[in-house]
């Protein structure tokens, strides 16, 4: 349940490659497809975001949503053995 007073912000995700899997605070989204964004409206406050696709190092990290802001996230994953 959200606290009184609490606002809303966006995350903007962008992913390379194409198709990755994108878990944000523990939900998973179907990645954005080529140039595609993924915008995902979420409480403001700290949110962890983790992309991964099979064959490619996964990446995280932990991302700080204002309140009526968008927060762009922007990952190219190197393939594994790189």
């Amino acid at each position: 349940m959200a606290e009184q007073g609490q606002g809303f912000g966006s995350l903007v995700i962008r992913v390379q490659p194409a198709g990755a899997d994108v878990v944000i605070d523990g939900e998973r989204w179907q990645g954005p497809e080529g140039s595609e964004r993924l915008v995902v409206q979420v409480s403001e406050g700290s949110h962890r975001v983790e992309v991964r696709k099979e064959g490619y190092v996964p990446f995280s990290t932990t991302v700080k949503v204002r309140n009526g802001e968008t927060a762009p996230v922007n990952v190219s994953l190197p393939p594994k053995g790189q």
